[in-house]
Order: C-alpha cells, then sequence, then structure tokens
C-alpha cells in the first residue's frame, strides 16, 4: 500500500479509533496485560495517585505519549491510533456512573487485510498490552449503598478488562468490543465481575461525528481530532459473579446495580480526542 493510500485514509481512520474510545472509558481501569490474558500482571497501573477532599484516590488523566503504541515494526499497517476519553456518563440498569477526563486510552494499529475484493480494517495491540487499552480506576458514586458513609467504608472501585480484541469497520466507524466490569470493595473481594470471557459485556460502539481535524504540534506528527462525540445504547450487563465469599453477595451487587440488565436500558456516552498517523511516517527506517 503506498504512502499517499496511506494518507487518503487518516480521516475514515479517525472516525473509527473515536468509537475505540468507548470501549469502556468511563466505569474503570484495565491494567496492562498480555493480549488473551486479562488476569496478568500490573505492568499498566497508575504510577501516582493524589488523595481529593473524600479521602478517595484520585489518578492523573491519562495523556498522548507519542506513537509507541503502534507495532509498526515489520508490519504493514495503514494508520497507528490513540484515543483519549475526555469525559461522559455511562448508565448500566440504575446505576450512573461519571466518566472522568483522561480515563481511559486506546493505542495501535490498524492493518489492511484484503478480503476477496475488498479490505478488512482489523485493529492491532502492541503485544505486552491489555488488548492495547490503558485506563485509570474511578469510584462508584454512592459506593455498595448509592450514599457516601463516613470514612469510604462502602466505597467501590470500577475496572473495565478487555476480554478480547476489537473487531472494526473503519468506513463505517463501529467497534465490538467485548469486556467485563470488576467491581472492588473489602466485602466483594478480588473476583467480583458483571460480564466474564464467555459472556461479555459487547459494546458495539459507533461515533455519532467527526469533527475537524489539526496538526498535533510540538514536533509530533500526525493529526488530532478533538472533542469526537460517540454513543452506545445497544450493549446488555450480564448478573454479577464472585461477588463476596462463594458468591455470597451477588445479590447485593445485582440490587445495586440493577443486573442483569437488558439492551435498551444501559448507555455508554462521551467524548474523546483522536490522534492518528500514517504508519509509515512513524514506522522505523
Amino acid at each position: 500500500m503506498t504512502a499517499g493510500t496511506f494518507t487518503s485514509r487518516l480521516a475514515p481512520v479517525g472516525a473509527m479509533a473515536a468509537t475505540l474510545a468507548l470501549l469502556g472509558g468511563g466505569i474503570a481501569s484495565a491494567q496492562d496485560q498480555d493480549p488473551g490474558s486479562p488476569d496478568g500482571g500490573a505492568s499498566g497501573s497508575l504510577s501516582s495517585t493524589s488523595f481529593g477532599s473524600s479521602g478517595n484516590p484520585v489518578a492523573e488523566p491519562l495523556t498522548f505519549d507519542g506513537w509507541n503504541r503502534c507495532p509498526v515494526a515489520g508490519q504493514d499497517f495503514g494508520t497507528c491510533v490513540t484515543v483519549i476519553v475526555r469525559g461522559g456518563q455511562m448508565k448500566i440498569g440504575g446505576l450512573d456512573v461519571p466518566i472522568p477526563d483522561g480515563s481511559l486510552k486506546v493505542s495501535g494499529g490498524v492493518n489492511y487485510v484484503e478480503d476477496g475484493n475488498d479490505w478488512k480494517d482489523v485493529f492491532v495491540p502492541d503485544a505486552g498490552t491489555n488488548f492495547g487499552v490503558t485506563s485509570t480506576p474511578i469510584t462508584i458514586p454512592g459506593g455498595a449503598f448509592g450514599i457516601d458513609t463516613p470514612l469510604n467504608l462502602t466505597q467501590i472501585q470500577a475496572t473495565v478488562e478487555a476480554v478480547g480484541t476489537p473487531t472494526v469497520n473503519v468506513l463505517d466507524a463501529n467497534l465490538s468490543m467485548p469486556v467485563r466490569l470488576k467491581l472492588q470493595n473489602k466485602l466483594l473481594g478480588n473476583n467480583c465481575y458483571l460480564g466474564s470471557p464467555t459472556n461479555p459485556v459487547t459494546l458495539n460502539l459507533a461515533s455519532s461525528g467527526n469533527p475537524r481535524s489539526q496538526p498535533i504540534g510540538g514536533g509530533t506528527v500526525g493529526a488530532v481530532f478533538p472533542a469526537t462525540p460517540h454513543t452506545d445504547t445497544t450493549f446488555a450487563v450480564p448478573a454479577a459473579t464472585g461477588c463476596g465469599p462463594l458468591g455470597s453477595l451477588n445479590w447485593a451487587v445485582n440490587l445495586r446495580a440493577g443486573t442483569p440488565s437488558p439492551t435498551g436500558r444501559n448507555s455508554l456516552t462521551a467524548t474523546s480526542d483522536v490522534y492518528n498517523v500514517a504508519a509509515y511516517e512513524v514506522a522505523p527506517s
């Protein structure tokens, strides 16, 4: 594929990459792990946090840090993309969760594979990452009971974990992304989930707009599509599993979150900054 072909595809890739931002961008944290192993190590965990007035840890927002996570070496990629969620709202049944600025980043390449008389567009994450996803933890408002309590005894941290590689369609700006949502506090333990690798929360995301691009600047090649809006109202959320000893608190999580929650009762809206570059511009010479 020629350099001119790569460049001509930047705009549609920008629209596709915008949809990547939704892949759980809001309710959580996905630590970097080996692809296919969402229970792996914590290489993507935050390096620093501060504490707000409530005593809850406040993570520093994720930022654009170049093209180091686009696996261009030895690959015939069309573009590299990085998507950073800048805020929004997620609703699961009766649970509303604000999406913080810089809560999720998706980085990787877009590979074009010949498929008969057409091209199949495939998102390819860098090796050693959790399907190209890095995100920061957030606290569910109201915790376990829907109200804040002294000393944050009922505080719940939510984490999104990708359980598969996204399926993307660049020209239609669509993405299908399987995830599971991990909920943690001292009572729930370390194995409390909404969704699983075999029964995931499947986000089917589409960009609702593609704003004008502008140069990234600062000596970095590529363009950014700022404040790109997205939405998804089609995903369903399964009932809780593994919450508390032997799953004894599954009922409490289901009561609090309104799960299982079928399609039509859940929504995700966000805006993101979408960074794009033709892969040949950042590939090793």
